[in-house]
């Protein structure tokens, strides 16, 4: 993405991240989803068009301007007495919880969106079994998309189509091959592994 910065140059910047940021807005704190992090970038860039384009009222007056929660309007600002908090900051409230509910998994979707055209991509799948949470947090995703890996690694990269994958043991059950191979890598790598040891 561009971004002009403080020497009049609009230079080149990487996304190094996605996430929720949390400002202060009046009297309440406001979360703003799938906000870029770019370390370079010198300040803080918000946009008036993105906000508006995920939902978010945005109400300028003079210098400043006023941000309300997604899908809420501006209200007049009465206060609640059994809570002690404005309509305003009820309603941000309210548009909080709602949108921690439906939060993006990022993870997720990128995993998901991993496809296997050459080498590198097995690898990059390799490298995220690394981190054992990450493995128990997906573990479901991860099943289908190492069966995925094998599939191309042994159709496309090797050139063999005659073995089925997910392969079957002697009882015809069906071998978890993420779960053979994190087996495998936490006993040290075995150069050869045999059903009995499974």
């Amino acid at each position: 993405m561009g971004v002009e910065t403080r020497s009049g140059m609009n230079n080149f910047l990487f996304i190094r991240g996605v996430g929720i940021v949390e400002m202060k807005t009046g009297n309440e704190k406001l979360q703003i989803p799938n906000v870029f992090y770019s370390p370079d970038i010198d300040r803080n860039v918000l946009s008036l068009e993105q906000l508006t384009l995920q939902g978010f009222t945005v109400r300028r007056s003079g210098d400043s301007c006023k941000i309300f929660p997604m899908f809420s309007t501006p209200v007049v600002n009465n206060m609640n007495d059994v809570t002690g908090l404005t309509k305003e900051e009820e309603l941000g409230l309210k548009e909080k919880k709602e949108a921690a509910r439906h939060e993006v998994d990022w993870n997720l979707m990128i995993l998901k969106a991993l496809e296997f055209h050459e080498f590198g991509d097995c690898k990059a799948l390799i490298n995220m079994l690394d981190d054992r949470e990450y493995v128990f947090k997906y573990k479901v995703d991860l099943q289908k998309k190492f069966e995925e890996m094998v599939q191309w690694f042994l159709n496309e990269y090797l050139g063999i189509n005659y073995r089925p994958i997910p392969p079957y043991s002697l009882d015809q059950r069906k071998i978890d091959l993420l779960s053979l191979y994190m087996l495998v890598e936490k006993d040290g790598e075995y150069r050869e592994v045999t059903i009995e040891n499974i």
